[in-house]
């Protein structure tokens, strides 16, 4: 049986903000924009865009900020 290419907690995480950067992105839409004949694509848009920014905030620089950390003070 093959490795999965992604770990099911990953996996489950990436699920989970894509998740809250779809509704995210909805509700700014709909506030800013209103109900307009291009929303799809601009909810689209600006859901990926903060899709990117909240994962690799979330899962790549938060814990390598930790990791360096925890190697300058030796624990």
């Amino acid at each position: 049986m093959p490795k999965p290419i992604i770990k099911p907690q990953l996996r489950r995480q990436l699920l989970l903000l894509a998740a809250i950067c779809l509704l995210l992105a909805l509700a700014l839409e709909l506030y800013t924009f209103g109900l307009n004949s291009d929303l799809p694509l601009r909810w689209l848009r600006s859901s990926f865009v903060i899709f990117i920014l909240v994962s690799l905030t979330a899962l790549a620089i938060v814990p390598g900020v930790n990791k360096a950390v925890d190697k300058v003070l030796k624990r």
